[in-house]
């Protein structure tokens, strides 16, 4: 997965468009302020993908409390 840049300036300015490059084309992105990484953007897919992986097996299908 390609990973681009974005200042936190650059997400208030387009996030409209910055949603749909991650939701469409997932791609994700690196959220920036003064040039440090301070989040990431992903495809909700991949990050339930992930979620899901890191769950233990004996939490597979129980509800959350």
């Amino acid at each position: 997965m390609e990973t681009r840049a974005y200042t936190t300036i650059d997400l208030r300015k387009a996030m409209g468009e910055i949603l749909d490059r991650t939701r469409i084309a997932g791609e994700a992105a690196a959220i920036t302020r003064k040039g440090k990484t301070v989040a990431y953007l992903v495809p909700a897919e991949w990050f339930e993908q992930q979620r899901a992986a890191q769950q233990p097996a004996s939490d597979v299908g129980q509800d959350a409390a």
